[in-house]
């Protein structure tokens, strides 16, 4: 036999074992690996809800392959499970015993307080296993409350429900509540007494399949050791007692909590989750440093996202800060990191943190002692370490852990860190059931394509990032597409992971590979409505780029931000570099610090520089530029420059300028194309001296400028679409000339603590859709004709001194989003005039003599916040039932004693907030489609009522005592 013929049957035979586990005709029951897969549904970039996640549950909805616990019923792949829960409680119990006593108390106990509960209603049991609409049940399920009472374990339903439920409580990390109803927990842990007889009736009818009674007793015994009640022993027995116990523990652990996106399909995660878990050896009071560490898009941050949803409750505080290595790199950096920290566990804002050495301290003496959960993303530098946790073993509080993820294990080393975890690549059946998923949406290859996802899968070599972009590169080609791609893939090395990443780069067409380039060397982490204003003015289809690079696994979006996985983004900055790997002035783009530098001291920089980024306190001369006649991107925060601006590029797009220490903008700096100006925290006192034009500028930010004291001349910038003048603290008024900007589509003034009022000619804004004048403490009135402003969407107007709205308030029409909280001292007719299109009696004035008030004006509202608006007797003063498209109302911190009428009209309504509303007594009608109620510190609050059909899955009511 030849060496051809053999290897030929070696790769036949490992196929062949490929098939047996992923296609059922091949099922091997004694030799497969259990696998439980939850599909999650690809979220629409477009289409954003808001939901409430609770405690102890990976945020994405686990596909997990796991051999950590044997469960019979996962023999074969199981129905897809929701991937949101539907559930907060499901009931598990034996009807014979308890259905028409202690369960069915318990399970009205839970409706009463308002907790969505799950119990089959279902008398006859058929089949032998359970049916798809009780398996989703369990796993739609935030606990599981298992009523163990002596017939328990006769029923092989009960016990198959068991298995599903522990299933859900060891992986995806279901809260699991055992109840042992007249029953002794060392009768189910040593399955002696009643539950001896019954398991040996089970082996006995099972003889053929003792791997199920196996599993049975398995989860009998795990189930029995969870912490829960005995009711011979809880409230001397008293049953009453023990579901008021339960509901209250049930009540505390549904508190919502907020959760971090791990994967959409985290194939895999699950059981190194576990590893990690078992390093962090919770169980332990010292302070644990486990270090995560691997090759760039192995998942190290993922398996900490993941590790850090399931534990962090346990905790007094919790912060998970990502890409520090980046960010530290900027302009303070490590500063903003410790800032995020201080926050994330304090939950406290106002932090002056002048210097990184500053920053230590200040978290040594707020966090020393705390018992914390820290996890440190992407370090390179053990300097960031001690900036972020310093002397953690003396500073944190005992049974504290500090997780770091890093590509360079010698750092660990030097950390001193307890544990490393080093990330292993993906086995043969992961990575075929990853690929599959971004290939074609399923767990396993279709028909036709198994030999060739599996030579795509022996080409990725287990790296889970290279898995998913060769998925989402080949989905929806034929098989010849694949062959004929296949075939160029295997021309390169399999050890060169950028050669496996550059094969989507080089799909793209040109245009798109420029855009791709812009991206990952100055727009990573960046807003994505920022970076196609940048992009479009460079001449590039900005939107459909940016979507080709979504769709192949080159870009995501996250929280509206341009997000790409670190060896994505190296692997478009390397093929950058090797443009001209000794003569970095040659390069179209320069990001990396000490190139830059070396290219500007030198004057070594040419017409081949399109993009330059340059962060920190440098002196440099203009000349510097000179032969970069094609720069088009620029950004120099904190530079400061000397000489003459003609030397700079008349190409510039983009100019960001943060820090700038100017006082104006010379005379002789041209930027004739500049369409984006960002120019923050600057110095500026006039933006410009003298009379000149940017017809191209589209984007101005000026924001949190000390000096500024006027705005510019709006003549000068006639084609301007975006103008954020923030925190101008000294500015006290805008430019009459404003009007003229007939395409400006944003306007914020957020926290310019000095305008007392706006121009009239701000009414001639018809493009204007978002107008920011929040934190406007001296504006005490709008412009009387703001109704003129047709187009407008979004009005923030929160901490302002405005009492009355023109009465032109009405023809805003195209309103989606209203805020107007803070207004404390703020009468009653003033706002219920805003939302009136006309009031029917002169006498309406005051408030006590006011009729009902229609608000069938702003039928395209989405969002309505009157949060502390003085907003008393509602329930006869306003019918917002008009308000057809609501989807979230906020009316927190007012004084009413019952809601506004025609809320239970509202058909879109989704989120209703009405926390600290002290004199609510009562709720008795909610919308139909309600999915989240925040009513905490509602101290009155007597009764909720709810109908059966209600869609209510997120609840909070802290502070409501009487309820």
């Amino acid at each position: 036999m030849d060496q051809h013929e053999d290897n030929g049957r070696t790769t036949a035979a490992r196929r062949g074992s490929l098939e047996r586990k992923v296609k059922p005709e091949f099922e091997d029951r004694k030799a497969a690996k259990v696998l439980a897969l939850e599909p999650r549904v690809h979220r629409s970039r477009t289409n954003r809800h808001s939901v409430v996640e609770l405690p102890r549950e990976v945020h994405s909805s686990p596909a997990i392959t796991s051999t950590s616990f044997s469960m019979a019923s996962h023999q074969t792949l199981p129905s897809p499970c929701p991937s949101v829960c539907n559930y907060e409680v499901f009931l598990s119990f034996r009807g014979e015993d308890t259905r028409k006593n202690f369960t069915d108390h318990l399970y009205s106990a839970l409706r009463r307080v308002g907790i969505h509960t799950f119990r089959d209603e279902g008398e006859l049991r058929r089949g032998e296993n359970i049916s798809t609409e009780l398996q989703n049940a369990i796993h739609g399920s935030k606990i599981s409350i298992v009523v163990l009472s002596k017939g328990y374990a006769d029923s092989k339903w009960c016990l198959n429900e068991l298995v599903e439920i522990m299933y859900c409580a060891k992986i995806r990390g279901q809260t699991l509540l055992p109840v042992f109803y007249h029953v002794d927990p060392s009768d189910i842990r040593k399955q002696t007494g009643t539950f001896a007889d019954a398991f040996a009736r089970h082996e006995e009818l099972f003889h053929n399949d003792m791997e199920r009674v196996k599993g049975w007793r398995e989860a009998l015994r795990e189930a029995s050791s969870r912490s829960g009640w005995d009711i011979k022993e809880v409230a001397n027995g008293y049953e009453s007692r023990l579901i008021d116990q339960i509901v209250k523990e049930v009540s505390s652990k549904l508190k919502p909590a907020e959760y971090l996106d791990v994967a959409i399909h985290p194939v895999g995660v699950n059981s190194r989750v576990e590893e990690m878990k078992t390093l962090l050896d919770l169980e332990k009071s010292d302070v644990r440093i486990v270090g995560i560490y691997g090759m760039g898009g192995i998942g190290k941050t993922t398996i900490a996202k993941a590790v850090y949803n399931q534990i962090r409750y346990t905790f007094e505080g919790s912060s998970c800060l990502f890409n520090i290595k980046e960010k530290s790199e900027q302009f303070n950096g490590l500063v903003h990191l410790q800032k995020l920290l201080l926050f994330d566990i304090l939950k406290m804002k106002k932090f002056k943190i002048g210097s990184v050495d500053r920053g230590i301290r200040l978290i040594q003496e707020r966090i020393q002692g705390k018992r914390v959960l820290v996890v440190l993303d992407d370090v390179d530098d053990l300097k960031q370490i001690y900036a972020l946790v310093g002397q953690c073993r003396s500073w944190l509080g005992q049974g504290s852990r500090v997780i770091i993820t890093t590509r360079n294990e010698h750092l660990l080393t030097q950390a001193q860190v307890n544990k490393k975890y080093e990330v292993r690549k993906m086995d043969e059946f992961e990575s075929l059931q990853l690929f599959s998923w971004h290939a074609f949406g399923t767990a396993h290859p279709i028909e036709d394509y198994l030999d060739l996802s599996v030579s795509a899968m022996n080409y990725a070599g287990g790296l889970p990032l290279a898995l998913e972009v060769l998925g989402c590169f080949l989905c929806r080609r034929s098989v010849i597409e694949w062959e004929s791609e296949l075939r160029i893939l295997q021309k390169m090395p399999h050890s060169k992971i950028q050669k496996i990443l550059k094969r989507s780069f080089d799909s793209l067409d040109d245009i798109r590979k420029i855009i791709f380039l812009d991206i990952a060397c100055f727009f990573v982490g960046v807003g994505e409505e920022y970076v196609i204003t940048i992009l479009d003015g460079c001449g590039f289809p900005s939107i459909s780029g940016i979507n080709i690079l979504v769709q192949r696994a080159l870009l995501r979006i996250d929280n509206q931000k341009l997000v790409m996985h670190d060896l994505i983004r190296d692997m478009g900055r390397e093929i950058v570099r090797e443009e001209s790997k000794q003569y970095p002035g040659k390069r179209s783009r320069l990001w990396f610090h000490n190139d830059v530098l070396s290219v500007l001291h030198k004057h070594t920089g040419s017409e081949a520089v399109q993009g330059l980024k340059l962060h920190g306190l440098e002196h440099l001369k203009t000349e510097a530029f000179a032969n970069m006649q094609n720069l088009r991107l620029l950004q120099i925060d904190g530079v400061h420059l000397t000489g003459s601006y003609k030397y700079l590029s008349k190409e510039l797009i983009w100019l960001c300028w943060q820090f700038c220490p100017l006082e104006f903008l010379p005379q002789n700096f041209h930027p004739e194309n500049l369409v984006v100006l960002d120019m923050r925290y600057n110095n500026l006192k006039q933006i410009w001296k003298e009379n000149r034009r940017f017809n191209n500028l589209k984007f101005l930010n000026l924001s949190y400028s000390r000096t500024l004291i006027k705005s510019p001349d709006f003549l000068q910038v006639p084609h301007l679409e975006i103008l954020l003048l923030e925190d101008c603290r000294n500015l006290v008024e805008l430019h009459e000339s404003i009007k003229h900007l007939k395409g400006l589509v944003q306007l914020s003034l957020r926290d310019c603590k000095k305008v007392r009022n706006l121009p009239e000619s701000i009414s001639n804004l018809r493009s204007l859709e978002i107008l920011n004048l929040s934190g406007c403490l001296e504006l005490d009135k709008l412009p009387e004709k703001l109704g003129n402003l047709a187009t407008l969407k979004k009005l923030l107007a929160d901490r302002t001194a405005i009492k009355q709205l023109p009465s032109s308030f009405n023809l805003l029409r195209k309103l989606k989003a209203i805020s107007l909280f803070g207004h404390e001292g703020t009468s009653l007719q003033s706002w219920l005039s805003c939302f009136s299109p006309w009031i029917s009696s002169p006498k309406c004035l005051n408030p006590m003599n006011l009729v009902r008030a229609s608000v069938v004006g702003f039928c395209s509202l989405g969002k309505l916040v009157l949060n502390n608006c003085n907003l008393p007797e509602a329930e006869n003063a306003i019918d917002l039932g008009g308000l057809s498209s609501l989807q979230e109302l906020d009316l927190s911190k007012n004084e009413f004693c019952r809601l506004p009428q025609g809320i239970g009209r509202l058909s879109k309504l989704g989120m209703l907030r009405l926390e600290d509303c002290a004199s609510l007594h009562s709720i008795s009608e909610f919308p139909a489609n309600l999915r989240i109620l925040f009513a905490n510190g509602c101290s009155s609050m007597e009764r909720l009522s709810f109908s059966p059909s209600s869609q209510l899955f997120g609840l909070s009511l802290n502070g409501s005592s009487f309820l």
